[in-house]
């Protein structure tokens, strides 16, 4: 059950993150995407932290989960349909943030579920979470198959399937509160979280990964209107590249998994990261979409060997009673902070390199050298600690 909901729960932003570019620029709208891309994670800085610390402290995750679906799936449904009903812009960008507040933490809270009720994490992690890549995937095929790579019609059809979603989450396994002790507003705000950033490598790992995440924006943002312009008549669907892909990197995790230190697994996608950058910047160049596809592809390991494997690498190391804050951190950080600075500095790079200069490459090799810099960053790291 925890596969299906998975697929579910990832297949409505499978469907309308990939084409989003592209249904904005249809009903002229495309200058709110980057407001889009801050102003949703913004909004889930609200709730990331506050919903990880009711699962640990008052409420079964699963069941959580199932209520914040059912409410978000109404705000989903409005966000397009406002658009297809003409009115400004402005209520798009209000109702995909009261999604986000609701929406953000399901990811935390689903990991939670699968990390307290799967046997042998290390292996079986990485399987179970193929479900949201299928679903991605099978939603991103769904909207070309459909013709829908343009259309407002992509959000209403992903509120039946994330109702669907919801419903299951109900019958999740239990998965109660562990902190029976912990009170007042540090605690219920999820406070304590931030108390992890005192240890050196946790906190190496938690700026590593926001870093690397802050041009990692651009992929969804901007890669799709880059293979609309050099020919693609089906972006969404190609963009589901990265997550084939990332079904393939993730049989690999769950098969070497114990036999390499998961830390290694976050060094090799931080490396893939700097490559994918090159490999636009290249194909932009040379103006070949195959380099470009090869470039989408790689965004499958870069997200297993970070996102999942990272969050293997916090559960080793965090104690149980604030897992669920500690997921909901590293979800603050990497999906939500790093989208705020992401969109707009994404935007304006955009903007100066692409939109007045015309030069794509540029745009992708600023990003390859920010990208680099984490990478950096972690991996000194780790060489003083296994010197001293």
């Amino acid at each position: 059950m925890m596969g299906v909901v998975m697929l579910l729960m990832f297949m409505p932003p499978g469907m309308w993150i990939p084409s989003l570019p592209n249904i904005l620029e249809a009903y002229d709208a495309r200058w709110v995407l980057p407001y889009f891309t801050a102003l949703t994670p913004f909004m889930a800085v609200f709730s990331l932290l506050i919903f990880g610390s009711l699962s640990d402290r008052k409420i079964d995750a699963g069941r959580l989960l199932g209520i914040l679906g059912l409410s978000g799936a109404v705000f989903v449904w409005l966000s397009f349909s406002s658009l297809a009903w003409g009115w400004h812009p402005g209520w798009f960008l209000f109702f995909q943030a009261c999604n986000a507040l609701l929406s953000s933490p399901m990811i935390p809270l689903i990991t939670k579920v699968k990390l307290a009720n799967l046997p042998n994490p290390e292996k079986s992690f990485p399987i179970y979470s193929m479900g949201g890549t299928l679903g991605w995937l099978c939603g991103s095929l769904l909207v070309s198959l459909l013709a829908l790579d343009h259309s407002a019609e992509v959000g209403r059809l992903a509120m039946f399937i994330r109702i669907g979603m919801s419903f299951l989450c109900f019958t999740l396994p239990s998965t109660p509160p562990t902190d029976k002790q912990s009170r007042g507003w540090t605690a219920a705000l999820g406070l304590r979280a931030f108390g992890l950033l005192r240890d050196p490598e946790l906190r190496r790992f938690y700026v590593a990964s926001t870093l690397l995440f802050i041009p990692g924006v651009a992929h969804f943002m901007i890669t799709p209107t880059m293979l609309t312009a050099f020919g693609s008549e089906h972006p969404t669907a190609e963009m589901g590249l990265g997550q084939a892909t990332e079904l393939v990197a993730m049989l690999f995790l769950s098969a070497v998994a114990g036999r390499f230190r998961v830390r290694w697994f976050l060094v090799w996608g931080m490396s893939l990261a700097v490559l994918r950058y090159g490999l636009f910047a290249l194909g932009a160049e040379l103006g070949t979409l195959t380099i470009l596809w090869c470039g989408v592809a790689l965004h499958g390991p870069v997200y297993t060997f970070i996102a999942v494997a990272g969050r293997l690498y916090l559960d080793k190391r965090v104690p149980e009673t604030i897992r669920g804050q500690a997921q909901a951190l590293y979800s603050l950080l990497v999906f939500n902070v790093t989208g705020i600075v992401g969109a707009f500095l994404c935007e304006w790079l955009y903007r100066g390199a692409v939109i007045e200069a015309s030069n794509w490459p540029v745009f992708w090799w600023v990003l390859s050298g920010f990208a680099a810099l984490p990478l950096v960053y972690f991996l000194s790291g780790l060489i003083r600690k296994t010197s001293a």
